[in-house]
């Protein structure tokens, strides 16, 4: 597989990508040609890798290193060193490695940034019998593919769904979560006032402007690209809808744009401010700290995304996904170590630990999942998480430019004409620069 002499993406500022770079592994030479032997045995593995991750941070950093690497080096011999780095540094710090010939064996990385590492020739293809030897779901597997391949597997979701209080929508005579689009902004509405807002979508306490943008455009039937990822499809009429029901919202005052999540403090809805939220499953260990009385059994009700078009609902799906560099030296290490990081009794323990979704639910049961009803709901409904980011070679450009063209909208800066070809602009511009 020949390596395009094209630029990295343009936010990193990288150089060019050339065949000199140099993987941190030891144990061979470096090819990118070679495939991925997932069959190698454990005796033949040898020498070192080292693991690209944003995950695992503060107390969870023992349970990778006790718990996941450890019973890894202690089968295989092999030694892994770990490169721990902020999420909003990941795209910097993997694109200058590149571009400086140092670049981890293994690396985890985000929903939607599997396309434009794999187009620049930095993932190694998986192969697909092993893909389907997992029994994933369809929607979990959806981001990991470029060009009818697959380059990244789901270790960690992040999952978003819409949470509630019964108590204030019983107060309202609201008997049965909204079934449509159009039902939710109404009960929204209806709960707005004394003090209350109907519905916290944009408060940033799970997830950017630009991704509430992304999960509504699915709910209306929508995608971001076409299927070869050429060509955009947000400024299309689900696009233009997903603003205009955002927008509707506001006007009514069933959705407050100026209500804001502070760092280190409650979000509107745990400090129910917010009858609705849109929510995460990743908001769960920060309910257990800061509102332990929101994890109580029946203190949320949380339900899936409507659709606008009477098709089933959505579950927004963000998360941690794990690719081998097909620069690395030691290839059938690093290839072990992403199956080991796959294995029902680690996904497990990482799980517990991060409070993230494991990408299926044939997994060993802990009190630590059990307890979570933020992930018990969302592993219910893996099935339904079918609104992700991604789906172009261009996104990692486009995605650190759009949340200023929804904001600008959100906040009267742009009609949702001018904000659709800003956006189709923006796409554009990304695709042309593949």
């Amino acid at each position: 597989m020949a390596l395009p002499r094209r630029t990295l993406f343009a936010a990193s500022g990288a150089g060019a990508l050339t065949l000199g770079c140099a993987a941190c592994g030891s144990g061979g030479a470096m090819d990118p040609s070679v495939p991925l032997d997932l069959e190698a045995p454990d005796a033949d593995l040898t020498g070192s890798i080292a693991l690209l991750t944003p995950d695992f941070v503060g107390d969870d950093r023992a349970v990778l290193d006790d718990d996941i690497i450890a019973p890894f080096t202690r089968r295989t011999g092999v030694e892994v060193s770990v490169d721990q780095v902020d999420w909003d540094k990941l795209n910097e710090k993997i694109s200058t490695g590149i571009a400086g010939g140092i670049i981890a064996d293994v690396i985890m990385t985000g929903v939607g940034w599997t396309q434009p590492f794999a187009e620049k020739g930095i993932f190694a293809e998986i192969p697909a019998e092993y893909i389907e030897s997992l029994g994933y779901d369809e929607s979990v597997l959806m981001s990991t593919r470029y060009d009818g391949a697959y380059y990244s597997l789901p270790q960690a979701l992040d999952l978003r769904f819409i949470g509630y209080h019964p108590d204030l929508l019983e107060k309202k005579g609201i008997d049965d979560p909204p079934r449509t689009l159009d039902e939710l902004a109404q009960v929204a509405a209806e709960l707005t006032g004394d003090g209350v807002v109907g519905l916290d979508f944009l408060s940033g306490s799970a997830g950017s402007a630009r991704q509430a943008f992304v999960f509504l455009l699915y709910a209306f039937g929508g995608t971001l690209f076409s299927a070869d990822g050429l060509a955009p499809r947000l400024h299309e009429e689900p696009g233009r809808r997903a603003l205009q029901w955002m927008l509707d919202c506001m006007d009514s005052g069933a959705i407050d744009y100026s209500i804001r999540a502070a760092e280190g403090q409650p979000s509107p809805f745990q400090q129910r401010t917010a009858a609705m939220s849109l929510v995460s499953t990743g908001n769960w260990p920060t309910w257990e700290t800061m509102t332990p009385d929101l994890c109580e059994k029946g203190a949320v009700g949380t339900f899936l995304l409507p659709s606008g078009t009477g098709s089933d609902p959505v579950m927004f799906q963000g998360g941690t996904f794990i690719s081998v560099s097909s620069l690395s030296k030691n290839k059938d290490a690093a290839a072990a170590l992403m199956k080991h990081m796959l294995d029902p009794d680690i996904l497990s323990a990482a799980s517990a630990a991060t409070g993230k979704v494991p990408p299926t639910p044939d997994i060993p049961e802990s009190e630590g999942i059990r307890s979570n009803l933020l992930m018990t709901f969302g592993l219910e409904n893996l099935a339904h998480a079918g609104a992700a980011e991604g789906g172009s070679a261009a996104y990692m450009e486009v995605r650190s430019n759009l949340d200023g063209i929804v904001e600008t909208c959100l906040t009267g800066g742009a009609t949702v004409d001018q904000t659709l070809a800003d956006m189709k602009k923006l796409c554009d511009g990304a695709i042309s620069r593949i």
